[in-house]
């Protein structure tokens, strides 16, 4: 049950990272994955290194991929488009975060299910040494002083065995 909850999870996971175009790259490495590789703690640990390495090439410099003073240069754009990437950013980053967070709630369920089942477990266990230990008492005493009854069922009444003789 709980490879089951954890593909589940992934699965859930990989969707929603699908959906973000940043992560394409990543997303065709994951891909490229044998399926049994493709597990809960390999697409964090996958994905938060694709996210690890999108920051550090953001924080590189225009000089740094061979624009030289580039950087220099006067953007000739509207406040209005900038604004609108910057909310369009704004909303990625909110879903990415909810994302997560619900990846996190349901990992958080997961755990609480598989606590109260292990607890069950051991509930049972103690139950069925107990009953092993009556059952060994009990058959330590003296035999059963009545026998047990069998009961036959009658045969039913429109049942008649008769005797067909072969028409001449």
């Amino acid at each position: 049950a709980h490879r089951i909850a954890n593909r589940r999870l992934t699965n859930s996971f990989i969707a929603r990272l699908e959906e973000l175009p940043k992560f394409n790259k990543a997303m065709g490495d994951w891909h490229d994955l044998p399926e049994a590789q493709q597990t809960w703690a390999k697409a964090q640990a996958h994905f938060k290194e694709a996210s690890q390495n999108l920051q550090r090439h953001a924080r590189q410099t225009a000089d740094a991929h061979g624009f030289g003073n580039a950087y220099n240069a006067t953007q000739l754009d509207d406040d209005n488009s900038i604004a609108s990437t910057i909310a369009d950013m704004n909303i990625k980053h909110t879903e990415t975060f909810e994302a997560f967070s619900e990846l996190s709630q349901s990992n958080h369920a997961t755990q609480s299910k598989n606590l109260a089942l292990e607890n069950e477990v051991a509930t049972l266990k103690v139950q069925l040494q107990q009953l092993q230990i009556h059952s060994a008492n009990a058959s330590i005493g003296p035999p059963p002083t009545t026998p047990h009854k069998t009961y036959i069922q009658p045969a039913p009444q429109y049942y008649q065995q008769q005797q067909y003789a072969p028409p001449q």
